[in-house]
């Protein structure tokens, strides 16, 4: 692919207007939004914006539900170069706090009234967008008797968007992603799962989640229309199925727990699911023998596609279209996090900085973040010079994961760095329990801690099955599946094991709640 088309995001948003003005591009339950529209709208959302003061490299705050004026508020910092930040709604006030003391934003625009903005950010505007629907008449009312401006110039380097991130201190961590970063994912996503269809993207992600990156740049910019999903508002996943139904969302993409919900549920399905013609996960591995399951079921309907990739990296920097093929392969484990897409370069390093067969993946190219904001520590800790030279500037990014590479070049996940443990001497992955405890059947989730015990740190674990499984099973199947020093002390059955916001498994929480068991 080349990097010498568009430059910016906001010229490859007018080039699918003008390929398409009336077709499609927000689907809402009660009304549907052509490109045309949407984009007469950021215009004007931008020159209320400028008139309020904000240029050029300005921090915009965004904590809003999926509604037609938060799209247009985005697309008016895409337009005007001002750096966009979503914030969860729902957050705690103290992480709401942590994020606009980190970033300082000129404008933070919210449902309500909040003194946060006041409080920790007292140079900033606040903006309430007020707890009825609005629309078109709020972003008419916010840009007033404001006069039309131009586009603000932006290049591949200009930082589009911060992606928070939780952070190894406890304190999140914004990830600064430049336009040529998310040019690039969206070139990928139009040519190897849109291919020249008609789809329209699910948007179930929530806006401050990485992986709504994918849904508004790989769907809606490349001229398809986006179903927004509010999940944190709908709670029963009926209804999250209902609006992907009535909405004709042909390409869905969550991660691996959420298709899990689906499935205990008997929501997915191809009768539940008629119009999805690819379904898209990440984020977490995809238990085999439930991905073998879904496979199967939405053979000669959908596709299924696995993708990989940090929020440092613009969001997925690999691929693998699942097949039978695959599924054997994958044997007991998770499937392959396939090939490295264009634009990125690898290395897989030991912890001496030299090639290994399992190591942790270095990942390097102009899709690389520009680091986290306004925290040098961590982007010195995990943003670095490419371990081969040091005569000029390459800056690439440490993953945290451990991979290998087979001798297809296909990657396959080996487990966390940071989640690994040392207890008696030996080194333990924390992920390779889980994926033991997994492959029991009808076991949904497993999450593996290590704890402080009566003798030092020990394992405990904590799994979801469809079924009650007694405990001495799943101690009898660690047994015949891992050494000694790899088997849980304990182990405990839940109905559903914690989730954080984004709807993956948290360990921390995992770890917080069999902490507390007593012998």
């Amino acid at each position: 692919m080349s990097f010498l088309q568009p430059t910016n995001l906001w010229s490859v948003f007018e080039s699918t207007v003008q390929a398409g003005p009336e077709r499609p591009a927000l689907v809402f339950s009660d009304a549907t939004v052509s490109f045309a529209k949407l984009a007469e709208l950021a215009a004007r959302a931008a020159a209320g914006l400028v008139a309020l003061g904000l240029r050029s490299g300005d921090i915009v705050a965004l904590e809003m539900p999926k509604r037609l004026e938060t799209y247009a508020l985005w697309l008016a910092c895409i337009r005007q170069a001002f750096t966009y930040v979503f914030i969860d709604p729902k957050n705690p006030p103290e992480r709401t706090v942590s994020i606009l003391a980190r970033t300082q934003p000129a404008l933070h625009v919210s449902l309500a009234d909040s003194s946060l903005a006041d409080d920790v950010n007292p140079h900033g505007r606040h903006l309430a967008l007020g707890g009825d629907t609005a629309g078109a008449d709020w972003i008419e009312k916010l840009a007033g008797d404001a006069a039309p401006v131009d586009p603000a110039a932006a290049h591949g380097l200009t930082p589009a968007y911060i992606m928070f991130t939780s952070g190894s201190t406890g304190e999140p961590k914004g990830a600064v992603i430049p336009h040529q970063g998310v040019i690039s994912l969206m070139t990928w996503a139009r040519d190897k799962v849109i291919r020249g269809e008609q789809l329209r993207f699910s948007n179930l992600n929530p806006l401050h989640f990485d992986n709504s990156v994918f849904d508004l740049y790989c769907g809606l910019m490349n001229g398809a229309a986006l179903v927004p999903v509010e999940t944190a508002a709908l709670s029963n996943p009926m209804a999250w199925v209902r609006r992907l139904r009535d909405g004709l969302a042909s390409a869905v993409f969550a991660v691996p727990t959420l298709f899990l919900t689906l499935d205990r549920l008997k929501l997915l399905t191809p009768d539940s699911l008629p119009q999805v013609r690819v379904f898209l996960f990440g984020g977490e591995g995809f238990p085999i023998e439930a991905l073998k399951a879904f496979h199967q079921r939405f053979a000669g309907q959908a596709r299924l596609i696995n993708v990989y990739g940090p929020t440092e990296t613009s969001c997925i920097c690999s691929s693998i279209e699942i097949d039978a093929a695959q599924l054997a392969a994958a044997k007991a484990g998770f499937a392959s996090l396939g090939r490295m897409h264009p634009g990125f370069d690898y290395l897989v390093l030991d912890a001496e900085q030299q090639p290994a067969t399992v190591g942790e993946l270095w990942i390097g190219g102009p899709c690389v973040g520009l680091g986290y904001y306004a925290n040098a520590e961590e982007t010195q800790r995990r943003f670095c010079q490419d371990p081969r030279q040091d005569r000029y500037r390459s800056v690439w990014y440490r993953s945290g994961d451990l991979v290998s590479e087979d001798a297809a070049g296909l990657l396959w996940f080996r487990g966390r760095a940071d989640n690994q443990v040392k207890i008696r001497g030996h080194r333990i992955e924390l992920e390779e329990i889980d994926l033991a405890v997994e492959q029991i059947a009808d076991v949904l989730r497993a999450s593996c801690v290590a704890v402080e015990g009566m003798d030092g740190l020990e394992l405990r674990l904590a799994f979801a099955a469809k079924r009650a499984i007694p405990v001495a099973d799943v101690l009898a199947h660690c047994t015949s599946n891992l050494p000694t020093y790899m088997r849980p002390s304990r182990v405990v059955q839940l109905d559903q094991l914690p989730e954080n916001a984004n709807g993956k498994v948290d360990r921390k929480a995992v770890r917080v709640l069999l902490a507390a068991l007593q012998e």
